[in-house]
């Protein structure tokens, strides 16, 4: 029989029809919900800059709160609203920031049109294993 557990700890946004972290036994491999940079209260900043900030902020409570770091992260989906349209350098640079030397993720980069919040223009799946 499977060990699942899901979770949403304190400081993620309480979600409806998802869970924030799966993870599972045998070693443990860890889900991270999608994460943005969605405020406390909510609200999305406007500036490229800081929704990057925040969401890796979100990305670092998330993977703490199951005993796991940056260095645990071993795969990346990072979806950008109109990336052919902006300039992405501040979530390339947030990604490389995050992320220790000698422990970077796999990634895969996708231009979409939108994300769950209409002012959302960056987010990131996380998959994270922990022996």
């Amino acid at each position: 029989m499977s060990d699942i557990k899901r979770i949403n700890p304190e400081g993620l946004p309480k979600p409806q029809g998802y869970s924030q972290i799966v993870t599972t036994k045998g070693g443990k491999t860890i889900h991270l919900a999608g994460q943005g940079g969605i405020a406390d209260d909510g609200s999305v900043p406007e500036n490229l800059d800081k929704q990057t900030k925040l969401m890796f902020e979100k990305i670092g409570i998330g993977l703490a709160a199951v005993g796991a770091s940056s260095a645990d992260v071993v795969r990346i989906v990072v979806y950008i609203v109109d990336l052919d349209k902006i300039n992405p350098m501040p979530i390339y640079q947030g990604i490389r920031s995050f992320f220790p030397e000698g422990n970077k993720p796999v990634s895969t980069i996708l231009g979409v049109t939108a994300l769950a919040l209409p002012a959302m223009k960056v987010e990131i799946d996380v998959t994270a294993f922990v022996a």
